[in-house]
C-alpha cells in the first residue's frame, strides 16, 4: 500500500513540524510512509491532487482542520479518486477527525493508517456568486461564527480549545452585526436579521462546540443551526449550551436538515468553511448554494 502524508509544519502555530520524524518511525512496522510538506496555503491541496492522480493508495493529512480542508478538495479534484483519505490530527481544533471517530492523538492515528477500517463520508459543496467554489468536510459558519475566525487568525499566543474560546468572548464584545438573509432549506423560504448561519456535516466546530449536535456524516443531509438576533447577556448564557448541544432546545435557535441551501444575502459579512475564511465582508458575496455530496469521500481510521 502506498502511503503519502501531507503534513502541514503551520498548524497548531508551528508546532505540528516536531511530528515529522515521529511519524516517519511510528509507520515503520507497518511498511513505512512517505512524507510532503505543504510550505504555503493551497499547496496541501494541490499536494492531495498530485498524489491522487499519481496512484497513491492513501493520502493522509497531517495538521488541522484546514489541512483536512484543503487535502479533502485536492482529492475531490480528482474524478472518483482511488486514493482514501487518512488523517493524522496535529492542529487546534481536530474537529472534523472527532465528528468522523478518528483517533484523537497522533500516535493512535499512524497505526490506524495500516490497520483501521475505512468508511465513505458525506461532503458538501458551497458555490458563490463570484464564481468561486469548493467542498467543506465539516462545518459552515456565516456571520458572528465566521468573525470568531477572524479573530482566531490574529492569535499566536495560546492554542487549543483556549484560543476558540477567548475569540468567542473577543466576538461577543467587539463585534455585533445581524445580515438580513433571505435563505431558502429545500424551499422552505425564511428571510430575517440572523446572528448566524452555522451548518454541519459533522458535529463539533471550533475545537468544541457542538453547534450542529444531531448531525450525522452518512445521511446526506446538512444540518443547519439559525440564531436570531439576541444581546449581549444572552449570547453569553448561550455558550456553555453550546457546548454542550443543548442551544438548539433556545426559543432564539431553529435547526433544520437539508440537501440543499440557498443563501442571498442584503448585507456583507464573513463567511468560513471548516474554519478556514471562505470570503470576507468587503468581498461582498451576495449569493451562496450550499449542496449535499453523499458519500462522496472514503476515509480511513
Amino acid at each position: 500500500m502506498r502511503v503519502i502524508v501531507i503534513l502541514n509544519p503551520a498548524a497548531n502555530n508551528g508546532r505540528a513540524q516536531q511530528y515529522h520524524t515521529p511519524i516517519l518511525q511510528a509507520a515503520e512496522p507497518f511498511g513505512g510512509l512517505e512524507i510532503r510538506l505543504a510550505e504555503r496555503p493551497g499547496h496541501a491541496e494541490l499536494l492531495a491532487r498530485e498524489a491522487a492522480q499519481a496512484g497513491y493508495d492513501l493520502v493522509v493529512a497531517a495538521g488541522g482542520d484546514g489541512t483536512v480542508h484543503e487535502v479533502v478538495n485536492g482529492l475531490y479534484a480528482v474524478n472518483n479518486p482511488a486514493a482514501r483519505l487518512g488523517v493524522i490530527p496535529l492542529g487546534s481544533g481536530n474537529d472534523f477527525g472527532f465528528s468522523a471517530g478518528l483517533a484523537g492523538d497522533w500516535a493512535t492515528a499512524v497505526p490506524r493508517l495500516f490497520t483501521g477500517t475505512s468508511k465513505r463520508l458525506d461532503l458538501a459543496c458551497i458555490e458563490a456568486d463570484d464564481g468561486r467554489s469548493c467542498v467543506f468536510d465539516n462545518n459552515f459558519g456565516l456571520g458572528f461564527d465566521a468573525r470568531v475566525v477572524v479573530q482566531t487568525q490574529k492569535m499566536t499566543r495560546i492554542h487549543g480549545f483556549l484560543k476558540y474560546f477567548v475569540a468567542v468572548l473577543h466576538s461577543i464584545a467587539f463585534y455585533y452585526h445581524t445580515p438580513y438573509l433571505e435563505m431558502d432549506f429545500d424551499g422552505e423560504q425564511i428571510a430575517q436579521r440572523t446572528l448566524f448561519l452555522a451548518m454541519g456535516v459533522g458535529r463539533r466546530g471550533g475545537g468544541g462546540f457542538l453547534l450542529t449536535p444531531d448531525a450525522r456524516q452518512d445521511d446526506n443531509l446538512i444540518d443547519s443551526c439559525l440564531v436570531n438576533p439576541i444581546g449581549r447577556l444572552t449570547m453569553l448564557q448561550m455558550l456553555s449550551q453550546a457546548l454542550k448541544g443543548t442551544h438548539i432546545h433556545s426559543s432564539h435557535v431553529t435547526m433544520r436538515q437539508s440537501q440543499r441551501i440557498t443563501i442571498r444575502l442584503k448585507d456583507p459579512a464573513p463567511i468560513h468553511v471548516d474554519g478556514e475564511m471562505f470570503a470576507y465582508p468587503e468581498e461582498n458575496i451576495r449569493q451562496l448554494t450550499i449542496t449535499s455530496i453523499p458519500a462522496a469521500l472514503e476515509v480511513v481510521g
